[in-house]
């Protein structure tokens, strides 16, 4: 039997009413959706294994069913195109829910009734551990989108609170970490739907981070070894960024802020590049792992002139912390990032996604030097003289593990 969508199922957005002006690129969104809903209307009925698939996309509650292009030929290819330009150009905020649980595959993992499980389980069940958790997430929700008056108007500290006990719950071995905060209120922005936001919150943390990025018991090893990675990435695609680094003696660890990549850019990007930035991140399977890296690396190579004038590492830190982000020149309106300002990063963060390789491999060798010290000053932080050496050196050591990876 063939999949039918009930106009009156369809988001909002694939529905004109024309009581309001809608954008070119939702427009071009509502086309592509049409499309491939009538696609399946026209398909005959029988019993056909595509016939079930498309069955199976419903029952899941897919809008794209992009799981199915792969086994269409060249049709498929040019659908997954297709959907490629449209997620790169920006998903309209109504559309985010689904397509951002569909493309992430975090519809995968959700377990009927198993949130509000959860959610009861973790009332009843009181440790130390969980005092303090409760204690860090009760003074870090008041504080988390406080300039969204409609998050806060629908309840959304609430919904968050409820969501990161949830999340602590299902993962006791990880606790609670500044940083989620940010991520899963941003999650609820888009996803007010508080169990979906929550299995999202699971997959972005299952599947994006390295294992044990957010544990208590790490530290901020995993953003430490981002920091270090970046910077060898740095070094190979920003080369006069990388050697005024090295002039200032800015140790690798401390290249960025650490909250770039544990806040997944939350403190640093206002919410509409914020939400651009995570549709590719989230909707592009080959950034799953490294997109936070393209973000980072396009952030910079934006800023790379201003960076480059900073006379002393202070400067540096100064620049980096706060002005190192889309924003307009100071007085000067609108009050946010252009349009244009937005595209460009996307763009830029796009066009690395070729150049970003072993990365996993990067991060463990990085991992690897990091515990084998007993402290990221003796190993990030050579003497001026010596900084050239170093680097050539973790070059050699990363050349070896590529070509380990190679054969």
């Amino acid at each position: 039997m063939s999949t039918r969508h009930d106009r009156d199922q369809l988001p909002p957005t694939l529905v004109t009413s024309g009581k309001e002006p809608i954008d070119p690129q939702e427009v071009e969104w509502n086309k592509f959706l049409l499309r491939l809903a009538k696609h399946r209307e026209q398909r005959p009925n029988s019993n056909s294994k595509d016939n079930d698939d498309d069955h199976n996309a419903t029952d899941t509650g897919e809008l794209i069913g992009a799981s199915r292009f792969g086994t269409e030929g060249s049709a498929g290819r040019q659908k997954l195109e297709h959907l490629m330009r449209l997620v790169v150009g920006g998903i309209p905020m109504r559309l985010r829910h689904p397509i951002w649980m569909e493309l992430s595959h975090a519809t995968t993992i959700i377990r009927p009734d198993a949130y509000q499980t959860l959610l009861n389980e973790a009332s009843s069940f009181k440790t130390s551990n969980s005092a303090d958790e409760m204690d860090a997430i009760l003074k870090d929700v008041p504080r988390t989108l406080t300039s969204k008056y409609d998050f806060y108007a629908e309840r959304g500290h609430d919904r968050l609170k409820r969501v990161l006990v949830a999340f602590c719950h299902k993962y006791p071995g990880l606790g609670y970490t500044q940083g989620l905060n940010m991520i899963a209120g941003y999650i609820l922005l888009a996803i007010p739907e508080e169990s979906d936001a929550f299995w999202l919150l699971c997959t972005i943390i299952d599947d994006f981070f390295p294992t044990d990025y957010f544990a208590r018991d790490a530290g901020l090893s995993g953003p430490l070894v981002d920091n270090v990675v970046l910077r060898a990435y740095i070094r190979d695609l920003l080369p006069k960024l990388s050697d005024h680094l090295a002039f200032l003696d800015i140790p690798p660890e401390q290249t960025v802020p650490l909250n770039w990549f544990l806040t997944a850019f939350t403190a640093v990007l206002p919410a509409e590049a914020l939400l651009r930035v995570w549709d590719i991140w989230l909707c592009l399977s080959d950034l799953r792992g490294s997109g936070l890296f393209h973000i980072a690396l396009a952030l910079l190579s934006m800023h790379t002139k201003r960076l480059c004038q900073c006379q002393t590492a202070s400067d540096y830190y100064a620049y980096i912390s706060s002005q190192c982000r889309l924003v307009p020149p100071l007085g000067s309106p609108p009050p946010g990032p252009s349009p244009d300002k937005i595209a460009a990063l996307i763009r830029h963060a796009v066009q690395l996604r070729r150049k970003l390789a072993q990365v996993e491999i990067r991060r463990a060798l990085a991992m690897k030097k990091l515990r084998r010290h007993p402290s990221t000053d003796a190993l990030f932080s050579p003497s001026p003289p010596t900084d050239r050496r170093t680097l050539t050196e973790e070059h050699t050591d990363e050349e070896s593990v590529d070509g380990e990876a190679e054969r």
